[in-house]
């Protein structure tokens, strides 16, 4: 959904009147969370073949997610992150009761014809994802359930904690795009090198 919701607010920006050229203005607080936060969800591919590390990949997606909380928690000031925190604690609270792993739907897997990750989950090699239908209590309905299908070229399986965080990218993305002080600021500068001449 984060591409698609990349791509959205793009276009948004732009149909508002967004200039592309404000993303070199953008300033995020911490943005080296960004990276960590990939590499540590990315890592249980490498450190299970690491005995001392294997543990580690219990745990990775759930540190993934805190340190983009963090992230999101410095930076809040900006339009969308409000949102996408929202999205971030619900798909946190999926994984922190189910032993740090996000339920999916197995069903879902199937309509969205993604047969190889649903057969990698059911053997253990996607070790941050477990079967929907193994949970009992209320936590399922933050679990992955919602499902887009194809001929959808993206088919997936998404949770309301990722409709948010799209939501918030949206809001983010075209947010920034809108900004016109910057812009006024520059006209200004502009005006008086002018009159210099």
């Amino acid at each position: 959904m984060f591409i698609e919701g990349g791509i959205i607010g793009l276009i948004l920006g732009k149909v508002r009147g967004g200039r592309f050229s404000n993303f070199s203005y953008l300033s995020i607080r911490a943005w080296p969370l960004i990276f960590l936060a990939f590499f540590v969800q990315i890592s249980p591919a490498f450190t299970d073949k690491i005995s001392v590390l294997a543990g580690f990949q219990f745990y990775a997606y759930g540190i993934s997610v805190g340190l983009i909380i963090l992230l999101l928690l410095l930076n809040l000031d900006k339009r969308g992150l409000k949102i996408m925190l929202v999205g971030l604690l619900l798909n946190l609270a999926a994984i922190y009761f189910n032993t740090w792993k996000m339920p999916v739907s197995m069903e879902g897997l199937q309509l969205a014809g993604l047969q190889p990750m649903l057969e990698a989950i059911q053997s253990g090699k996607i070790a941050n994802y477990m079967p929907l239908e193994n949970i009992h209590h209320w936590s399922k309905y933050l679990a992955k359930f919602i499902v887009i299908p194809k001929p959808y070229p993206l088919a997936k399986v998404v949770s309301v904690g990722d409709l948010f965080i799209t939501l918030g990218l949206i809001l983010f993305i075209q947010g920034e795009m809108t900004k016109n002080y910057l812009h006024s600021r520059s006209r200004m500068i502009k005006f008086g090198y002018k009159g210099t001449i």
